[in-house]
């Protein structure tokens, strides 16, 4: 659940003291997105049971559902790289950005930040400038970053601090509107002390919320409980498969019967019983349709709960059409949607700050407004049936749109490019002159010129 630090008075920079204070409140969220990851990475609770009973098996079987979920929605959602479309002045814009974005690996790191995002509800991203003056972004993951906003109906990012710590020292960073500080202690953060400050040439905080949803909940967040059940119904199923291996030998009025006797027995493979005297295992009856029952519905309600298909379910084999395709992911789709509008406002926000940064690098007024973002869900399609529609619509819809909608084209604006290139370098045969045309060919302008000028002898025959 997303916690937001919000500041309720007017103030441009925090004390030494209050980046500590906001440091350890902040530590309390971040046990809640170390659990998260730890699932992501199969540490869930099922590792941690402990038995009462050393003799007995204690089987611990991790059903990573968490990564099948957020691997499947961040695929369904990003897998297809996110597309920039602009025409008239803001094309030459586009270019600039687009230059910058490959610079910096724009599509490795928004899948990234999807990917934060699903597990831990929020991801933040950092603009910074390299040593060579050129703008830079990378994701920063939610426990070392705390965003403070404004107390308006509106909250606006008022402040930002980036924080790390390991066995050497420690280090934070302020970020405010105006100022970068930068601030250094031993192993904690008691001591934090400034070491440097510089101006930001961002124009605002250069940091950037990207929302999972609006409540800042992660995709297996809310079936935590389904997968520990189901973690702890597979491994007792596996205990009671080592019971059943492990049965006792049952001898009835043969008491007895010394040891040694018993391991002739095991050796030998014979065993000799006399009178009323009997041999059987002792074996422990076990529910298996009850527990596979049990099992199937959990991971049913794992896959309703979070609203992730379950791919390899026989309901997806075969050639499905569009449309049947599209219902079954009804769910998924859903979920992409939320995730677009918020992951939309931070890419939008991203364009934002690079056009503060190129005005202060080249002193032109850029407008953002003019780049327009697109996502294609990253689906099996129907590709000539894509094609088909795009034909349709052209004279419709522009050339631009309709390229966007193609998922081979990465580049709608390039792509035109490139067409408009070939084009030029085409000939064009009606403008080549006539002096360049086979003359064994004549031009016939009508029937009546054809007649005449075809010779008697040639008529004739």
């Amino acid at each position: 659940m997303l916690y937001r630090f919000k500041e309720v008075r007017d103030i441009q920079e925090y004390t030494v003291a209050e980046i500590i204070a906001k440091i350890d409140e902040a530590s309390t969220v971040n046990n809640t997105y170390i659990t998260l990851k730890d699932y992501y990475k199969g540490n869930s609770a099922i590792l941690s049971r402990a038995s009462a009973d050393a003799a007995k098996p204690n089987n611990k079987i991790v059903n990573n559902f968490a990564k099948y979920i957020t691997d499947v929605n961040v695929g369904y959602f990003i897998g297809r790289p996110v597309t920039y479309t602009a025409t008239g002045e803001g094309a030459e814009l586009k270019e600039i950005l687009q230059d910058i974005f490959d610079y910096n690996d724009e599509q490795d790191e928004n899948a990234q930040l999807a990917k934060v995002a699903s597990i831990k509800g929020v991801a933040y991203e950092l603009l910074y400038v390299d040593e060579e003056a050129n703008p830079r972004f990378n994701y920063v993951e939610p426990d070392n970053l705390i965003l403070i906003y404004d107390k308006a109906i509106t909250p606006n990012p008022l402040m930002a601090i980036r924080y790390e710590q390991n066995d050497i020292a420690s280090f934070a960073e302020l970020y405010t509107k105006t100022d970068i500080i930068y601030y250094e202690s031993g192993e904690d953060f008691k001591d934090l002390a400034e070491v440097s400050r510089m101006a930001n040439p961002w124009g605002d905080i250069p940091v950037i919320e990207f929302l999972n949803n609006e409540e800042g909940m992660g995709d297996f967040e809310t079936v935590l409980s389904e997968i520990d059940a189901y973690d702890k119904a597979q491994s007792d199923t596996a205990n009671d498969f080592e019971y059943f291996a492990d049965a006792y030998l049952l001898l009835k009025n043969l008491s007895g019967t010394s040891e040694d006797e018993i391991a002739s027995a095991k050796s030998k493979r014979v065993l000799l019983v006399d009178g009323d005297g009997d041999a059987s295992w002792l074996t422990k009856t076990m529910q298996d349709t009850a527990t596979e029952n049990y099992k199937t519905r959990l991971q049913t309600d794992i896959h309703r709960f979070s609203m992730t298909p379950n791919l390899t379910d026989e309901n997806f084999a075969g050639n499905l059409s569009g449309v049947a395709l599209e219902f079954k992911l009804w769910g998924l789709e859903q979920l992409a949607v939320y995730k677009e509008r918020k992951f939309k406002r931070g890419l939008q926000r991203r364009i934002e700050l690079l056009c503060n940064f190129l005005k202060l690098k080249t002193g032109k007024e850029e407008d953002w407004r003019k780049i327009n973002i697109n996502f294609t869900r990253n689906i099996p399609m129907n590709v000539p049936d894509m094609v088909d529609m795009v034909v349709k619509l052209n004279g419709i819809l522009s050339q631009q749109t309709l390229l966007a909608r193609l998922p081979f084209i990465d580049d709608p604006a390039k792509e035109l490019e490139q067409i408009e290139a070939e084009s030029e370098g085409m000939v064009n045969l009606d403008l080549i002159p006539d002096e360049f045309v086979d003359n064994e060919t004549p031009k016939i302008e009508n029937e009546n010129q054809a007649t005449e000028e075809i010779p008697a002898e040639e008529a004739t025959e």
